[in-house]
């Protein structure tokens, strides 16, 4: 019975770990994204920081800058399985508007999961790492504001920005990497240890019942005659002991 119910709680543990392992795919193609949005708006930056951008273009730059931002957002929000996937402690609000983050509600918190008996992991990070930590969102809008006011210097100045986000990206991902690794020992783990459960219950399924019950006869039999001889001892007088 121990047995079948160790067996029961590896299944819980396999099916937080195949969700875990979901969520942490899904952040990796993410951040992925991310990071292809941030080289673009660094192309854009480099494009209009020159003598050679125009009021003009600048303009069209930026429209292309509040795009990125738009789309940095809605992978903020990203959508798992009916919670967001970014949303920390507040998994069912939306983590992101154009306006920022709710303070009241921030997508902030570690989300931990059992992978095994005793051995908690990192889900996901959160939209406050993501997003606010990396300063992706405010480098954006620094590049749209300063793309907004026709100002080289300015948009100059932003690449440093957008290349903080994209190095605090790339940190992230690394992290990921580490997490998903752990995720995948964690599941090697738990095959090792139910093939051993599976041998154990087939071996006690297995036994002799004329042979075990054999056994138990011969034991109660021992038992009962050392608890004989053992209140037998502690029955005896001194006087016993002198005849």
């Amino acid at each position: 019975m121990r047995t079948s119910s160790s067996l029961r709680a590896l299944e819980q543990y396999r099916e937080n770990l195949d969700r875990a392992e979901s969520r942490l795919s899904l952040e990796d193609k993410v951040l992925d994204q991310i990071s292809n949005a941030l080289v673009r708006a660094k192309e854009l930056a480099l494009a209009q920081g020159g003598g050679t951008a125009s009021a003009e273009t600048r303009s069209a730059a930026k429209e292309e800058v509040d795009e990125l931002r738009e789309f940095i957002i809605g992978l903020g929000n990203t959508d798992f399985t009916g919670s967001y996937l970014f949303g920390g402690d507040y998994a069912d609000s939306r983590p992101f508007t154009t306006a920022g983050i709710d303070p009241a509600r921030p997508p902030a918190g570690d989300l931990q999961f059992e992978g095994g008996p005793g051995e908690f992991l990192m889900a996901n990070h959160s939209g406050q790492e993501v997003l606010v930590d990396t300063q992706t969102l405010e480098a954006l809008e620094n590049l749209s504001q300063a793309l907004g006011a026709n100002s080289p210097t300015d948009i100059q100045n932003s690449i440093g920005d957008i290349d903080g986000s994209f190095d605090g990206i790339q940190v992230l991902i690394a992290d990921l990497g580490g997490r998903i690794n752990r995720v995948d020992h964690a599941q090697e783990k738990l095959d090792t240890l139910e093939l051993e459960l599976q041998t154990q219950k087939s071996d006690l399924q297995e036994t002799d019942m004329e042979e075990a019950i054999t056994k138990l006869v011969n034991r109660q039999v021992t038992y009962q005659s050392a608890m004989l001889a053992n209140s037998r001892i502690l029955n005896m007088t001194l006087t016993d002991y002198l005849r």
